[in-house]
C-alpha cells in the first residue's frame, strides 16, 4: 500500500479561508438586508477566544464590528 501525503502551502490555506471568509459575509449582509427593511442594522462578529491572525481575515473581507466578553481581550486585539 502506497499512501501519499500532500499538504497545500499556508499561502494557498489562507487564500482559501480568506475566500470563504467573503463569501460566508456576502451570504450572510444579504440575509440582513433581505429582512431588515428600512432599519439599521449592524453586523457584529463573535470574535472570542479567536486569535488576532482568525480575526484578521474578516476584518480584511469589510467586517469592521467584532465582540468580545471581557475587555481585557479586545484590548490585547485593537491595533
Amino acid at each position: 500500500v502506497i499512501s501519499i501525503c500532500y499538504f497545500a502551502p499556508n499561502w494557498f490555506i489562507a487564500r482559501t479561508m480568506a475566500c470563504i471568509i467573503q463569501e460566508s459575509l456576502n451570504a450572510i449582509r444579504a440575509r440582513v438586508d433581505a429582512c431588515r427593511g428600512s432599519q439599521p442594522v449592524r453586523l457584529v462578529a463573535v470574535s472570542k477566544t479567536k486569535s488576532i491572525e482568525d480575526i484578521m481575515r474578516p476584518y480584511q473581507a469589510g467586517q469592521r464590528h467584532f465582540g468580545e466578553n471581557y475587555i481585557q481581550e479586545i484590548i490585547s486585539k485593537a491595533p
